[in-house]
This record gives structure tokens, C-alpha cells and sequence, in this order.
């Protein structure tokens, strides 16, 4: 496995490397306007090399049968759905509805082949029903909302490296050792990204990476709690950082009356990045991840009575964070991205 690990990421490294050339030679770059945190024109779209390494990877486990079939149909299928769907747009750029149709595609089909989901208030039909809905929806969500939080240099990468590696972790306490090495095949590409992305980043990952990650995170805990229900609060817990922020944002500028569809720059973590720099940001992001939400995690798996309360909790103190963040006057200044 080791051996494995060490190849995917030699492979993950080398190919964003060839693609940063590629996005360069034909154009394929981010020009700062004012909404970005970066000041120079930077490649972008280098997301497509580990979704397609860690795609591939999921196609051979599954002929191999490592991981389940309908796991790796779930995955692959829906992940090839977002990866294209992201490059597409990188490139090209794609509308609105468009973008939101393909990502509910990509959900259905994931809940199709990963579920089913258990009803969170019985075994009802109609609550059977609303729990493949409301899963379909959660994971449309992620997808998205993971593509809000990239926007500042390493820190999606950060985040998928640090939520990938303690989530394998548990996956293997909990008895599911295929889901715990699927998510340390993901840590493992994705840091062969992040070697190029971090600040000052050579080139972004771009909607192919972003709505791919968030994805395969949310199919991955769906996996992992199909297998044990008592992993679902783990998993929401090690991605709170990104699933806060983007949900408490959105509803502040839903409240407020904004478009809230269109792109901004009123994260809090943007905010934070235009006072201190991106890479304080990055660095805070892995420290709360593996000083904060892993032993949260951990306190919820290992105490799953008082789990609801500990997701609670974190949830709450990191949105009071994150709006006392963004409602601090402060005057930006320019960051070299």
C-alpha cells in the first residue's frame, strides 16, 4: 500500500506539472478582477489531474474488487460527471442552470449507487423518500460549496489532504478499511497537487478539482455511513471549516438581500486572507482540522450518545467565528496571490 501511495503521488505531481504547461500554452489562466485575492494572471484547471489519477485508481479497485462495486460505480460515475463538468467550464465557462442540473445528476446518481440512505426519522416510505432527497441535495451542496471555499492558494488542498487523511483513519476503527484507504488514495493525489498550489500557488485547481473534491467527500461519507450510521457525524465534523463558512455566508447574504448566486469575495476566510496573506489562511485551516476537528471526530465516534452535541457545538463556534470575522471593519490590502 505504501508503495502505492508513494507512485500516486510521484504520478499526481508530475501530471499537474505537465497540465500548468499546457493551461499556460493555450490560455487556460485566472486574470485577477476585483473579487479576486490573487494580483497576478496564474494557470488554472490542474483539479483534472488527481480527480482523473484518483479515478482511475477507483476503476482498478473496483475491477479488482477491493471496493464494492456499486461504491466504485457510484464514485467514478458521478465523479466523472463534476471532473467534466469543472473543465469544462474552466475552459469554456458553462450557465448557471446548466452547472446546477449536471451537479444533481452527478448526487442522484452517487445516493443511486452508494444508498440507500437511512431515514433519519423512520423506516417509513416518505421519510425513506425525503432521506434520498435531502442526501441529493446535501451533495449538490458540497459540490458547490467546496467550489465557494477555493479561492484562496492551498487552502481546498489543505483541506482535502488533512479531512482525507483523519477520515481514512476512522474509516479503519470503524471496520470499513476499503473506504479508509480510498480516502488515503485521495490525500495522497491531492498533496501531489498541493506541492504546486502552495502559496504562492503556480497554478489553481479550478472548478475540475474544486466541485470534484466536494463530491467525493460527500459520496465518501455517504459511503461510510451506509456502512456504520455512527460515522456521519465524524465526517460532517472533519469538513466543518468549509461547510460553515460557505452555509453561513450564503444565508448572511441571503438575509441581507444579495445576489446571492453571484461570486464574491465576503468569505471569511477571504477576509482573513486579504488581512494576514494566503498562506496564514492555509496554515489555520490545518491546525484547526488536526488540533480541533479531528479530536472532535474522535470524541463523537468514540462517544456516538453524545456525537449530536459535539457537531452541534463545533458548528456553532465556528459560525460565530466566521461572522464576527466578516462583520470586523477592516481595510484590505493587496495580496500577492
Amino acid at each position: 500500500m505504501i508503495v502505492l501511495l508513494a507512485a500516486l503521488l510521484a504520478l499526481s505531481f508530475l501530471a499537474t506539472g505537465w497540465i500548468r504547461r499546457y493551461c499556460l500554452a493555450n490560455g487556460i489562466v485566472d486574470i485577477p478582477n476585483q473579487r479576486s485575492s490573487h494580483s497576478r494572471i496564474v494557470a488554472r484547471g490542474g483539479g483534472v489531474g488527481f480527480s482523473a489519477i484518483f479515478l482511475l485508481a477507483i476503476v482498478v479497485a473496483g475491477i479488482a474488487g477491493v471496493v464494492a462495486g456499486r461504491a466504485a460505480s457510484g464514485l467514478a460515475g458521478g465523479g466523472i460527471i463534476v471532473a467534466l463538468t469543472g473543465w469544462v467550464d474552466d475552459r469554456k465557462g458553462l450557465t448557471q442552470i446548466t452547472r446546477i442540473m449536471l451537479h444533481l445528476a452527478a448526487a442522484a446518481w452517487a445516493v443511486a449507487w452508494i444508498g440507500p440512505v437511512p431515514a433519519i426519522l423512520s423506516g417509513s416510505p416518505i421519510w425513506m423518500w425525503v432521506s434520498q432527497i435531502a442526501a441529493v441535495l446535501a451533495v449538490a451542496w458540497m459540490i458547490n460549496l467546496y467550489n465557494f471555499m477555493d479561492g484562496t492558494d492551498g487552502i481546498a488542498g489543505v483541506e482535502a489532504v488533512s479531512v482525507a487523511g483523519a477520515s481514512g483513519f476512522l474509516c479503519l476503527l470503524a471496520g470499513l478499511p476499503a473506504a479508509g484507504e480510498v480516502y488515503w488514495i485521495l490525500a495522497v493525489v491531492v498533496t501531489g497537487f498541493l506541492l504546486w498550489n502552495w502559496p504562492p500557488a503556480k497554478i489553481f485547481m479550478g472548478d475540475a478539482g474544486s466541485g470534484f473534491l466536494g463530491f467525493i467527500f460527500a459520496a465518501l461519507a455517504l459511503w461510510a455511513s451506509v456502512g456504520n450510521f455512527r460515522l456521519f457525524l465524524p465526517c460532517v465534523i472533519l469538513l466543518s471549516v468549509f461547510w460553515v463558512d460557505a452555509t453561513t455566508t450564503l444565508l448572511r447574504r441571503m438575509v441581507q438581500g444579495e445576489k446571492w448566486y453571484e461570486a464574491h469575495n465576503s468569505h471569511a476566510y477571504q477576509k482573513i486572507a486579504r488581512r494576514k496573506g494566503h498562506l496564514p489562511v492555509a496554515l489555520g485551516v490545518l491546525i484547526v482540522n488536526a488540533a480541533v476537528l479531528a479530536p472532535a471526530a474522535w470524541l463523537a465516534w468514540t462517544n456516538p450518545r453524545i456525537a449530536p452535541l459535539v457537531a452541534l457545538s463545533v458548528s456553532v463556534i465556528l459560525a460565530c467565528l466566521a461572522l464576527t470575522v466578516r462583520d470586523r471593519s477592516t481595510t484590505p490590502r493587496s495580496v500577492s496571490r
